[in-house]
């Protein structure tokens, strides 16, 4: 090794000492500083005990003006009067001045502005605790956080911490654009990777009340870009267990395309993860809306936190009693099941025998209006009820465009069709790919006649062709696309296009089912006359919100969107009284019981239009409160099936 010199060595630990970083240099510039004053300050002292000025008054006068000649350079004005000595060390004083304590507050302003840069960037700690974390940044955020917002209303000072690989001003100007109303809850977002530790510390995971992992690929993502965004989720979901290191895991709700990585997610941390998959969710709701008129009104009622919720209750003082007589005894609240040993029973037979082991699964504006009154007295009409039923027939469906939603759709409808029925489907092409995924379900359900046309709806007379209205519903499929208006827009232009057929027949009693993708396009499509539709987006947004608050309702709206079990119907008030008149919402409660149903709600007939009062449907009226019914109005159940 060659010989090295001292100056060379004294470079190298100078160069050594600067890299550690901004301490370093600010440390080195105030000590350069401290030694220029030191120094300064000791010539000019020994040059006045030679040659005494007279402007001075004080030896302590000498340091002050040295202080103020580095700060500041007109302080050189101060020797104006001394001798030319004093004036020489004035003007050294200046420069030394201009070069270290320009750069010291020039260090100072630099580092001010790095700090600035970095806090836009996103990359500082959360000091959070009992928070909710959302990992990832999708179209479905904006509405999380607004359903978020309403929940935390009765909290003083809520927090949501978004973590995206997104730049951090973006998000911010995005979210202060859709979330202008944020209440009593503050929004903190930070830009890095979901799936690193140090990232997942930072924002306070462990701490977090619960947490929401969104899958970065969107509804017409390919099959390659759908594995990519469930890896991502999965390496998520197994940071954020890494991430809180033996402490109690925060409910994770996660959302993953495919079956065999939901399967996965949930093992990881058995009881902690809670997977959801959108296309399944709104393919079960959009075959039972399809097949009850209303249904689509009570589903966007119930979920999320605008109305009523669904709560698990402990009613200590409740005695043994039968469930029927447990309804009655909730004034402002409606009694769906009942919880035993972690099963979820909807609609229990109305002689079930409930007692205080039991969870009670109620639907209530607010936990605060959940009142178990066991001296409650709630009279009731003892009518005879109708000897009659709604007969299942065969049926015709049918389904425009295919998307990611459509084989659940057609499965679905197959397990709720008697057998005879048909299910016929309109595509514009016909690729290999969705040929062997229609004969898949197809060859799945033998008994259910399924056929597949190649026709293009906008061109001119194909609609007529189809003859839709010979069809008892007609469900209009979005294209797949992550952009809301491109979605919607062809949605909008089939409905009219199938309006303006409609509007040349009579008697038409098809019923047009679509989902929207943009809450904000509603309007138009309640002006092509269509009662039924989905807000997709909002609806599973509402979902995620109200799973990461509880995540045992998530287990309560699986056994509703299946065919197994009870769900929800509204059915005619003909199937309860003979007759229209005056009725409590208890008697209604009482008279659905003989047909063992559970009724939480009345649909009324002449407000179907009116969306100021939610076209018509009430859920969870108080139990005393009267209603003049005709027999046109319904009753919203849980009911094994549709009779």
């Amino acid at each position: 090794m060659a010989r090295v010199t001292i100056s060379s060595r004294l470079k190298y630990a100078f160069d050594n000492f600067m890299a550690k970083g901004g301490l370093s240099i600010f440390l080195a510039l105030l000590t350069l500083s401290f030694l220029a004053f030191l120094i300064l300050s000791g010539v000019r002292l020994i040059l006045n005990l030679a040659m005494p000025d007279e402007s001075l008054k004080e030896i302590g006068d000498q340091f002050w003006r040295v202080f103020l000649q580095i700060s500041d350079a007109g302080a050189v004005a101060e020797d104006g009067e001394a001798h030319t000595g004093n004036k020489v060390i004035g003007i050294l004083t200046v420069f030394v001045g201009l070069v270290l304590f320009s750069s010291l507050v020039a260090f100072i302003t630099s580092q001010f502005e790095a700090r600035i840069q970095a806090l836009k960037k996103g990359k500082s700690q959360v000091i959070e605790a009992n928070h909710t974390l959302i990992l990832g940044y999708t179209d479905r955020l904006a509405e999380i956080a607004r359903e978020l917002i309403v929940a935390n209303e009765s909290e003083k000072d809520a927090a949501i911490v978004i973590l995206a690989d997104k730049d951090k001003e973006g998000m911010d100007d995005d979210l202060r654009e859709k979330l202008r109303e944020r209440k009593t809850t503050r929004i903190v977002t930070r830009s890095g990777s979901i799936s690193t530790l140090l990232n997942l510390r930072k924002v306070g995971a462990p701490d977090a009340r619960s947490i929401i992992i969104l899958n970065p690929a969107g509804l017409a993502a390919n099959t390659e870009e759908r594995s990519t965004g469930d890896a991502i989720v999965l390496k998520a979901i197994m940071a954020v267990v890494a991430a809180c290191s033996g402490r109690d895991i925060p409910p994770i709700v996660a959302e993953l395309r495919e079956r065999q990585n939901r399967t996965l997610a949930r093992s990881i941390a058995p009881g902690s993860v809670h997977v959801i998959n959108e296309d399944e969710v709104l393919a079960k709701i959009l075959v039972q809306t399809s097949r009850i008129s209303g249904l689509a009104i009570v589903y966007s009622s119930l979920v999320g936190f605008v109305g009523n919720e669904v709560y698990f209750f402990k009613a200590s003082d409740l005695s043994s009693s039968a469930f029927l007589d447990v309804q009655m005894r909730f004034a402002e609240s409606s009694l769906l099941g009942i919880r035993r040993s972690g099963k979820i029973m909807l609609n229990p037979d109305p002689s079930e025998m409930v007692d205080a082991s039991d969870e009670l699964i109620l639907l209530a504006e607010d936990d605060s209006a959940i009142k178990y009154d066991k001296n409650l007295k709630v009279t009731r009409i003892e009518a005879r009820l109708p000897d009659q039923k709604i007969e299942r027939t065969v049926e015709k469906e049918l389904i425009v465009g295919w998307n990611a939603k459509a084989p659940v759709i057609v499965t679905e409808y197959a397990k709720y069709l008697v057998a005879g029925s048909t299910i016929d489907v309109i595509v514009p092409e016909i690729p290999d790919e969705l040929r062997q995924d229609f004969l898949r379900v197809k060859n799945a359900h033998p008994d259910i006649k399924m056929r597949m046309f190649r026709a293009n709806v906008h061109a001119t007379g194909i609609i007529q062709k189809l003859k839709p209205e010979e069809y008892d519903n007609a469900i209009l499929l979005a294209v797949d696309s992550d952009d809301a208006e491109e979605m919607d827009a062809h949605t909008i232009a089939s409905l009219l296009e199938f309006r303006a057929h409609f509007r040349g027949l009579s008697n038409v009693k098809t019923q047009l089912i679509t989902e929207v993708k943009d809450s904000e396009n509603i309007e138009i499509i309640m002006e092509t006359g269509v009662k039924d539709f989905l807000i997709s987006n909002q609806f599973v947004s509402k979902i995620y919100a109200q799973v990461s608050e509880t995540s045992d309702v998530l287990n309560v709206y699986q056994d509703l969107f299946s065919p197994e079990g009870s769900e929800i119907y509204i059915k005619p008030l003909s199937l309860y009284v003979d007759s229209p008149g005056s009725f409590s919402f208890a008697d209604l409660i009482n008279q659905a019981a003989k047909r063992k149903e559970t009724c939480f709600g009345i649909k009324f007939k002449n407000q179907e239009s009116d969306m100021e009062k939610n076209y018509g449907v009430f859920l969870n009226p108080p139990k005393k409160q009267k209603f003049e019914l005709t027999l046109e109005d319904a009753l919203i159940v849980l009911a094994e099936d549709e009779t």
